[in-house]
C-alpha cells in the first residue's frame, strides 16, 4: 500500500471509530489499524466531510434515481418479486491508488496469459496433463471440459478473449483471487452504468481525484471482435446471444448490444443452414460472423450438449468446426473456472511463464489427492466446500454452518467422489466504507475485474476499474448480487496513460442497415398493439366511471340506457365475455370494473394489457431510447400503484395519470425513433390495433337503436373514446348526428382516428419495409386494399339508417364485423410474412433435464 498520512475528518473519524468499537479484525481500504488514512483516500475523506450527512443523503437518492431512470435492473432467480429489480449502487466507491493498481493490473494480465496457455493445452496437445502438472481427473470429470472442442482454435494466439476475476484483499493487505470467470463473464455493462451514475452525481470528486476512464475496455473488445472474424472482416455481423428477458443480467445484454452497435439475439433468432449461422430477420436470413455469447456453453447447442436446452442454436457446434462462425468466448472455456485448478496455478506459472504468481489464489485443496482430502476432512468445519463445477444446484457451503447430519452426508459424498470437491480457506477480506442509514459503515467487499484480448497489441487489456460488491451486513463473506450484495463503482486513481500511436488501423464497424430479428420485430409489433389497446381501454374506463358516478342512486345500473351500452362495449373491446353481457354483473358493476382494471391473470384486462406492453418493451429495450425507457418505467410504476387500489374511485386518478404517460410514450417514439424497420413494425401494430378498437366501439355502441337524446350522449362518448370530439365540433358545428360521426370515424382521410386513415397508414408502413416496394402487391397490402375499399365504398347516411322492422343498424354492424375480420386476417398475414420464416429448431428437444 501507499505511504500513510494522518488526517482528522469527522465522517471518516466516525467510520474509523465505529470500526475500532466493533473490533473489526479485517484489513481496511481507508486506513491502517492505527487509524492513519492512506494517501489515495485523503481527498475523498475531505470531500465526504465537506458534503456532510444531509448532502450525502441527497446524493445517495440521486444515484438511486439515476439508475432507476435509466432502467438498470437485475433479476433474482427464485424470488417472485425479483423480476426487473432495481440495481443498487453504494454512493461510496471502491478506491485503488495508482501504485496498488499497477500491481493488480500486472497480476491480472499475467493470470490471463497463464490461463490462456492452460486452455490451449487442454484442448490441444495436453502436455500439462501428461507431465502430471494438472491431474487428468480434474479435467475429465469437469462438465466444462467439452470434448467436441478438441483441437479447435480461433485465430490468433489468444483463445481466452474475455476474462474476469473476483478479487479480495486479505488480512495481510495482499490481493487474492477468489474466482476465475471465463465462460461468459458478466457485469461489464453494470460497471459502465455505475460509472455513468457516479459521474452525474459526483463529477467534482471524479475530476479532482483523477479517476481513470473505463471506456477503453469496451473499444478494445469491439476492435478485437472485428479483427477475429473468420470472414467478412471489413464489416462482420456481430450478435450478442442472450438467454432472454428472464435472465438475471438481461439488462446488461441489451445495454451492451445497444452501446456497442451489435444485434441482440436469443437462440430462437438464429438458425444453422449450409454450415453457416443465420439471423432470422424480417427480411429473411442474414449471415452471422461473430457471436458474443452470454449463454452458458453447455446450453449453446442442444444437438451436441444439453438436449433440454431452448437457449442455444441447433447445429452451432458444426458451424464452429467448419470455421463458419466465431463464438466468443469459445465453448469449453468454463473448464478454467474449475476451482481445483487454483491449487496447481503457482506451479503452472513457474513451468509455463518462469515466474511467480503475482496474484495468489485463495488457499485451495483439491480432494482428488489423498493428502489434501485428509486435510479437508480434518478441517471441514473451518473451510468453504465447493464442487469443481459451478452450477445453481451446487452451492458453496461453509462447514461450520452445517448440522451434524448435513456434515456427515457431505463427508460421505466427499469420500465417495473426492475428485468433485475442493476445500478453500474462508478469506476474511478487507472492509471499505459503505453509506448505510445515513452514515459510513465498514463492509466487506470483493472486486470483479474485466480483461480482454487486445488484438492490436497482442496482449491483454485490463479495465482500469470494474464492478465491486459489498455485503449488506457486517461480517458476510459470500458476497453476490443474488444474496443481496450492493454494487460499488471502482475508482482507479492516477493520470490517464497516453501513448503516442505510431499506426492504428481504421475500422468501419457499422452493422448492415435494417437488421431487425424476427422475434424483435414481433415484440415491437405487439408493443404497438398493446399500447393502443391500453389507451382505448383507459379512455373508455374513464368515460364509464364518470358516467357511473353521475348516475342517480335511485337508478339501477342495469336500467341506465346510456351506461349499459358503454359497459357492454368495454366487455367487447377487452374480450372479457360474458362480463357486462350478464344481467347479474350489471346489477353490481364495481366488482367487474375493478377486475377489468387490476386482474393480471384475466386475458384482456387493462392490467394484462399493461403487463404485456411492459414485457414487450423490456424484450426490445435495446431498440428504445433512454427517454422512452424512462417513460415506460413511469408507466410501470403507475400500474403498480393502481394494483394496490381496491375501489373504482381510488383507481380513477391512476387512469388519468396512465393516459398521460401512455401518450408520452407514443409521442417520444414519434419524435425519437429513426424511420427504419423497427419504427415501421411498431406503427403497423399501433394502427392495426387502433383501427380494430375503433370498429369495436362503433359496432357495440352505435349499432343498437336508441332514443334521440340517448343517442346524442352515446355519440359524444364515442367521439371522446376516439379523441375526436373537438375535431367533430370544428368540422360540423352542429348538434351530434350519427351520419357525421360515422363519416368522421370511418372514411375521413384527414382524421388520424378514422378507420381509413389508420389502414392507409398500415399500408404506408408495410410499403416502407425493405420488402414492401415490390412490383406486385404482397398479401398484406392486398388484404389492406380489400378492407379500405370496403370502407371507402360505404355510405355513412345509409349505415346510419335503421331499416323498418329492425331494432338495430344491421348494415353498420355487418360492415364493421367484416372490417374487423379482415384486420384480424391481415394480422395473421403480417405474422406469417415477417415473424415466421422457419419452423422451430427445437422440435426434437427433450423435456427431461439430465443430472448435473
Amino acid at each position: 500500500m501507499d505511504e500513510k498520512v494522518v488526517v482528522n475528518e469527522s465522517m471518516i473519524d466516525f467510520y474509523l471509530s465505529e470500526r475500532t468499537k466493533n473490533n473489526t479484525p479485517f484489513f481496511d481500504e481507508v486506513a491502517n489499524a492505527e487509524g492513519t488514512v492512506f494517501p489515495h483516500w485523503l481527498k475523498l475523506a475531505k470531500s465526504f466531510d465537506t458534503l456532510g450527512n444531509e448532502q450525502m443523503d441527497y446524493r445517495a437518492r440521486e444515484v438511486a434515481q439515476q439508475l432507476k431512470d435509466n432502467g438498470v435492473t437485475y433479476n433474482i432467480y427464485g424470488d417472485p418479486n425479483g423480476k426487473n429489480r432495481p440495481w443498487r449502487l453504494d454512493p461510496v466507491p471502491m478506491v485503488f491508488g495508482e501504485a496498488d493498481w499497477e500491481m493488480i493490473e500486472k497480476g491480472l494480465r499475467q493470470r490471463a496469459v497463464l490461463l490462456n496457455h492452460v486452455l490451449k493445452d487442454i484442448y490441444g496437445e495436453r502436455k500439462l496433463i501428461r507431465a502430471g502438472l494438472i491431474p487428468f481427473e480434474l479435467v475429465y470429470n469437469h462438465q466444462g471440459f467439452l470434448r467436441q472442442m478438441d483441437k479447435i482454435r480461433i485465430p490468433g494466439e489468444h483463445q481466452l478473449i474475455q476474462y474476469s476475476a473476483d478479487l479480495a484483499r486479505g488480512p495481510d493487505g495482499k490481493m487474492w483471487v477468489l474466482h476465475d470467470r471465463t465462460d461468459a463473464p458478466s457485469g461489464a455493462g453494470y460497471a459502465f452504468e455505475n460509472r455513468v451514475a457516479m459521474t452525474r452525481v459526483f463529477p467534482e470528486m471524479i475530476r479532482e481525484n483523477h479517476v481513470r476512464k473505463i471506456t477503453s475496455y469496451y473499444q478494445t473488445l469491439k476492435n478485437t471482435l472485428v479483427d477475429l472474424a473468420w470472414q467478412n472482416k471489413e464489416n462482420p455481423r456481430i450478435v450478442v446471444l442472450s438467454p432472454g428477458p428472464g435472465n438475471e443480467t438481461y439488462f446488461e445484454h441489451a445495454y451492451l448490444s445497444s452501446f456497442m452497435g451489435f444485434t441482440l439475439a436469443v437462440g430462437e433468432d438464429l438458425t444453422v443452414s449450409d454450415g453457416y449461422v443465420w439471423l432470422k430477420t424480417i427480411e429473411g436470413l442474414e449471415k452471422v460472423d461473430v457471436i458474443v455469447r452470454r449463454v452458458d456453453d453447455v446450453f449453446c447447442d442442444p444437438l451436441e450438449f444439453r438436449q433440454d436446452s431452448h437457449l442455444g442454436v441447433v447445429g452451432l457446434m458444426e458451424a464452429i468446426r467448419e470455421k463458419k462462425v466465431l463464438v466468443i468466448n469459445p465453448l469449453g472455456t468454463r473448464i478454467l473456472e474449475n476451482p481445483g485448478l487454483m491449487a496447481f496455478l503457482p506451479q503452472l506459472c513457474k513451468h509455463i511463464l518462469g515466474e511467480d504468481l503475482i496474484l495468489p489464489s485463495v488457499a485451495t485443496w483439491w480432494c482428488g489427492q489423498q493428502k489434501e482430502k485428509k486435510y479437508v476432512l480434518e478441517n471441514i468445519k473451518f473451510l468453504l466446500i465447493r464442487k469443481i463445477y459451478r452450477h445453481n444446484s451446487n452451492r458453496t457451503v461453509y462447514g461450520g454452518d452445517l448440522s451434524e447430519s448435513e456434515l456427515d452426508d457431505l463427508i460421505a459424498d466427499i469420500n465417495t467422489r473426492p475428485y468433485l470437491y475442493v476445500g478453500q480457506e474462508m478469506v476474511k477480506f478487507s472492509t471499505t466504507p459503505s453509506y448505510i442509514d445515513g452514515k459510513l459503515e465498514a463492509r466487506n467487499a470483493v472486486f470483479r475485474s474485466y480483461i480482454v484480448s487486445d488484438s492490436d497489441k497482442g496482449t491483454y487489456h485490463v479495465m482500469p476499474g470494474g464492478l465491486s460488491r459489498s455485503s449488506p451486513d457486517r461480517g458476510v463473506f459470500i458476497v453476490s448480487n443474488q444474496n443481496g450484495g450492493i454494487s460499488k463503482d471502482t475508482w482507479v486513481l492516477g493520470q490517464e496513460r497516453r501513448k503516442v500511436e505510431t499506426h492504428k488501423k481504421v475500422r468501419v464497424t457499422q452493422q448492415v442497415e435494417n437488421i431487425l430479428p424476427s422475434r424483435t420485430g414481433e415484440n415491437l409489433f405487439w408493443l404497438g398493439r398493446h399500447i393502443e389497446r391500453s389507451i382505448y381501454t383507459v379512455r373508455l374506463l374513464r368515460i364509464i366511471i364518470r358516467k357511473f358516478y353521475e348516475t342517480d342512486d335511485e337508478t339501477n345500473v342495469e336500467n341506465d340506457i346510456t351506461l349499459v351500452p358503454l359497459l357492454k362495449a368495454l366487455t367487447a373491446i377487452t374480450g372479457t365475455q360474458p362480463g357486462f353481457f350478464k344481467r347479474k354483473t350489471l346489477q353490481n358493476p364495481e366488482k367487474e370494473l375493478i377486475s377489468l382494471m387490476n386482474d393480471t391473470k384475466r386475458l384482456g384486462t387493462l392490467s394484462q394489457s399493461l403487463q404485456a406492453f411492459i414485457s414487450n418493451g423490456y424484450a426490445v429495450r435495446d431498440r428504445l431510447s433512454l427517454d422512452t425507457w424512462r417513460i415506460l418505467e413511469s408507466i410501470s410504476e403507475e400500474w403498480e400503484h393502481m394494483q394496490s387500489k381496491t375501489s373504482v374511485s381510488d383507481i380513477n386518478r391512476n387512469l388519468d395519470n396512465l393516459i398521460i404517460k401512455l401518450m408520452a410514450f407514443h409521442g417520444l417514439n414519434i419524435d425519437n425513433m429513426t424511420r427504419e424497420p423497427s419504427w415501421y413494425i411498431l406503427n403497423i401494430g399501433r394502427f392495426l390495433e387502433s383501427s380494430m378498437q375503433t370498429c369495436a366501439i362503433l359496432k357495440n355502441i352505435l349499432s343498437a337503436k336508441h332514443d334521440t337524446e340517448t343517442e346524442k350522449t352515446l355519440l359524444e362518448f364515442v367521439l371522446m373514446a376516439n379523441e375526436s370530439l373537438v375535431t367533430y365540433r370544428y368540422r360540423y358545428r352542429s348538434t351530434l348526428e350519427i351520419y357525421g360521426v360515422l363519416s368522421l370515424l370511418l372514411i375521413d382521410e384527414l382524421n388520424p382516428k378514422s378507420v381509413v386513415y389508420q389502414i392507409e397508414n398500415i399500408n404506408y408502413h408495410v410499403e416502407s419495409m425493405p420488402t414492401g416496394k415490390e412490383r406486385y402487391l404482397n398479401p398484406i397490402r392486398k388484404k389492406l386494399l380489400e378492407i379500405t375499399t370496403l370502407v371507402r365504398l360505404c355510405d355513412p347516411q345509409h349505415l346510419a339508417t335503421i331499416p323498418e322492422k329492425e331494432k338495430s343498424r344491421v348494415e353498420l354492424r355487418d360492415l364493421l364485423g367484416n372490417v374487423m375480420q379482415g384486420l384480424s386476417e391481415a394480422s395473421n398475414i403480417i405474422n406469417e410474412h415477417y415473424f415466421s420464416h422457419i419452423q422451430s429448431q427445437y422440435s426434437f428437444v427433450t423435456t427431461e433435464i439430465p443430472e448435473v
